[in-house]
């Protein structure tokens, strides 16, 4: 496995940056909720905006939520093992997807089942 100390600075970083849009995204909210007269948007077409911007916000807390279960994975020394079959995941897959949980094949295997 690669080193641990660079993949919770990723983390930490990817987490950051997370709480950056985050914060981004609840100004532009603001914005669009203090906003009395939209200049060219008609009332439907901002509605629309300010639920794509709330549903933006959901994702992005759902992936500091799963940045925060890797650092305690990692403090644990549990990061880097599949949450359903234990086995390793590979060092390729956690590179790019430093937070994940499962193996590919147990990802699949999951989407199978809920479709």
């Amino acid at each position: 496995m690669h080193d641990l100390e660079q993949v919770r600075r990723q983390l930490i970083g990817e987490r950051k940056a997370l709480f950056r849009r985050a914060a981004k995204t609840e100004d532009e909210l603001l914005w669009l909720e203090t906003d009395v007269e939209p200049e060219v948007q008609e009332r439907g077409q901002q509605e629309k905006l300010v639920r794509f911007l709330d549903q933006m916000e959901t994702r992005l807390k759902t992936e500091i939520e799963a940045i925060d279960q890797a650092l305690v994975r990692l403090s644990a020394g549990q990061y880097g093992f599949c949450e359903q079959c234990r086995g390793d995941i590979p060092d390729g897959r956690l590179l790019a997807l430093p937070a994940t949980m499962f193996y590919v094949a147990c990802v699949q295997a999951r989407e199978t089942v809920g479709a």
